[in-house]
């Protein structure tokens, strides 16, 4: 039977009032932002480890910056369901022919929660927000002509209703050319210990570890067409992304593609246009399960 939108809002309601209050213990934290990033990349299936000169990169791969060839910037607005919505600045420059430096900035948010106890009511209790945000900064450097290795390194900060708590993580990543047409990357995102949701005069709650995803895969490269594909380890389970970009014309690009082994997602869409250094992103991501459809949008310009 399909999941209808709200009754997800109050489990997920249900859920977030539980792990505050230390009754039970959370997947992970910070989950909003388990989401995928970026419109080029969700626009391909987010098969995007093996992918770079983009500053988009560097949230799936902190060897991604590696082939920028000056100041870069990506600004990105992302609406998800209802109240949801997230927001990011990323960014890579290069220091020196094989160094470059990025970092960027995710900020989700959800609005309006209704509180409910163990047993949802059909009144809340009450109404909160939930904010979950992440600060990286790292270093791309590129050892030799066919391999380049990056680490990031930043906080995560979430707050559930008046409950906050935060977390160092590390970014590692490599990226290797086997070929003039052929790229592959790996890395490993958000490692870092758990941590507790905590609240003056109240009970914390019980460890929430991070969201720790393992990347690995290939990209393939002809002409005014590119293709990708990944294996990622998330939530103990392996899934498949694949995703493909042709080049229309030199200012348009059209982009598609599918994630296997979710239950509430599968195919993505996306196009750019670009004029001059300043390009505009858009991907299309549907959800099953009469979840609604996603919205990404991002601003990248170089200087």
């Amino acid at each position: 039977m399909a999941i209808t939108m709200s009754v997800l809002r109050t489990i997920i309601t249900s859920g977030l009032i539980v792990l505050a209050a230390g009754v039970s213990v959370a997947n992970d934290g910070v989950a909003m932002l388990k989401n995928d990033h970026g419109a080029r990349p969700s626009g391909m299936g987010a098969a995007f480890v093996s992918i770079s000169g983009d500053p988009n990169c560097s949230a799936y791969n902190p060897a991604g910056p590696v082939g920028l060839s000056k100041f870069t910037t990506s600004f990105g607005h992302t609406e998800h369901w209802e109240n949801i919505r997230l927001e990011s600045g990323f960014f890579g420059i290069n220091l020196s022919s094989r160094l470059w430096l990025h970092g960027g900035i995710r900020y989700a948010a959800d609005a309006e929660l209704e509180q409910r106890g163990i047993v949802p009511t059909e009144d809340p209790e009450a109404v909160f927000d939930a904010h979950d945000m992440s600060f990286k900064a790292g270093v791309a450097y590129r050892v030799s002509e066919k391999l380049a290795a990056g680490v990031a390194m930043g906080w995560f900060l979430e707050e559930i209703g008046g409950y906050r708590g935060s977390a160092f993580n590390v970014d590692i990543g490599a990226m290797a050319t086997l070929s003039d047409r052929v790229n592959a990357g790996a890395s490993i995102t958000n490692l870092g210990s758990s941590f507790n949701l905590t609240k003056a005069g109240l009970r914390g709650s019980r460890d929430i570890p991070l969201p720790t995803t393992y990347r690995l895969g290939a990209s393939y490269r002809y002409s005014y067409w590119l293709g990708a594909a990944d294996i990622v380890y998330l939530d103990d389970d392996l899934h498949l992304h694949l995703g493909a970009e042709a080049e229309l014309k030199e200012m348009f690009h059209l982009r598609t593609g599918y994630m296997a082994g979710y239950d509430t997602k599968n195919f993505t869409a996306g196009a750019s246009f670009t004029v001059h250094d300043v390009t505009i992103d858009y991907a299309f991501v549907p959800f099953t399960s009469n979840l609604g459809t996603s919205h990404l949008f991002n601003l990248t310009f170089s200087l």
